[in-house]
C-alpha cells in the first residue's frame, strides 16, 4: 500500500510538472495581438497595401512605399511585441523619414502579430520565414537594386541571422537586438526555474513549431562578415540589456560591423530620443555600403 502510495505521488508531481511545463511553453510563445494604428497616409504618403505567403502557408500583410527614384529599399522588420507602424517606437514616422530622404520602404507584420495571420509567436524560429518572404516579396518588386534591412528587437536579431543565413541584403541596422533568444527568455522570465524553462523550451519545439536555439545573433554574425551592419541600443533598455549588443559586438571584430549605445534611452527608444541624429547614423552606414555605380543606375 505504501509503494502504491508512493507511486501515486509520484505521478502526480510528474504531472503536474508537465502542465506547469506546458503552461510556461504556451506562455512564453504568447504573442499579444495589438492593431495597426496608422497608416503611410496619415503622413501624405502613397502606399500599397499588400499580402504575401510563407512557404508554410501562413499569410502576412504590410505596406509598400514606393519612392521615384530611389537608390535602396529599406525593409522595416518589427519588435517582437509590436507591429509594422508601432508608435512607442517611431516606427511610422521613421518610414516617412527614410521615404523623404529618397529610400523605398516595405513595412510588415510578423505572424501572430498586427494584421498577418498566426496565433502566435515562435521565439524567432518560424518568424525567419516571415522575413525570407518578405524579401523575397521585396525582390519581385525592385530586382537587385540595393536592399538594407532595419530591424527593431526581435526584427534586429532575425536581420542578423537572415544575412548569416545567405539572405542577400546590401547592410543591416539592428536596433536593440538579443544575443540568443534563449538568454532573452532568461532574463525576462527570471522567477522561473531554468530547469522548467529548459523543459518548457523543449516542449515549444516539439508541439509548438519555437525553437529557442534557431535564433542566436551572436553566434550568427561571424558568418555575416562581408555585410556592413549597424548595432545600435540604449545604455537604459530593461527589456533587452545593452550586454547583448556588446556580445553579439565582441564575437565580431569585423570593420564592416559598428556598434553605437545611447546613453539614458531606453529598449527601441534611439530614433525617437533623436530623429536626426539617429538617420544620420544609419544614413551613413547604408550609402557608404552601397556602391555608388549601383545608386546611379538605381536612380
Amino acid at each position: 500500500m505504501i509503494l502504491g502510495l508512493l507511486a501515486g505521488a509520484g505521478l502526480l508531481l510528474a504531472l503536474t510538472y508537465g502542465a506547469a511545463a506546458l503552461y510556461v511553453a504556451e506562455l512564453i510563445t504568447r504573442s499579444p495581438r495589438r492593431r495597426v494604428e496608422g497608416t503611410p497616409g496619415d503622413l501624405g504618403l502613397r502606399y500599397q497595401e499588400v499580402q504575401f505567403r510563407c512557404r508554410d502557408d501562413v499569410l502576412l500583410r504590410g505596406w509598400f512605399i514606393d519612392s521615384p527614384g530611389a537608390r535602396a529599399t529599406v525593409v522595416l522588420i518589427h519588435d517582437g511585441g509590436g507591429t509594422r507602424a508601432a508608435a512607442d517606437q517611431g516606427l511610422l514616422r521613421l518610414q516617412g523619414d527614410y521615404v523623404r530622404r529618397g529610400y523605398r520602404v516595405f513595412a510588415f507584420d510578423l505572424r501572430g502579430r498586427g494584421e498577418s495571420s498566426g496565433k502566435r509567436g515562435h521565439l524567432g524560429s518560424a518568424e525567419q520565414r516571415d522575413l525570407s518572404a518578405a524579401v523575397a516579396f521585396v525582390r519581385r518588386q525592385v530586382g537587385s537594386s540595393p536592399l538594407v534591412l532595419h530591424g527593431f528587437g526581435l526584427g534586429g536579431a532575425l536581420a542578423i541571422v537572415a544575412i548569416a543565413d545567405g539572405i542577400s541584403a546590401d547592410a543591416v541596422i539592428a536596433d536593440s537586438p538579443c544575443a540568443s533568444y534563449r538568454e532573452q527568455l532568461y532574463h525576462r522570465w527570471p522567477g522561473v526555474p531554468r530547469r522548467l524553462l529548459h523543459d518548457a523550451c523543449w516542449l515549444a519545439r516539439r508541439l509548438l513549431d519555437a525553437d529557442v536555439d534557431a535564433l542566436s545573433p551572436q553566434e550568427a554574425i561571424s558568418r555575416a562578415a562581408s555585410t556592413p551592419i549597424l548595432l545600435i541600443h540604449g545604455e537604459a533598455d530593461d527589456e533587452v540589456p545593452v550586454e547583448h549588443t556588446l556580445n553579439i559586438a565582441a564575437a565580431t571584430l569585423h570593420h564592416r560591423h559598428e556598434w553605437w549605445t545611447v546613453p539614458g534611452v531606453g529598449h527601441c527608444g534611439a530614433y525617437l530620443d533623436d530623429p536626426d541624429l539617429y538617420l544620420h547614423r544609419c544614413l551613413s552606414l547604408i550609402e557608404q555600403a552601397t556602391p555608388a555605380r549601383v545608386m546611379a543606375a538605381a536612380g
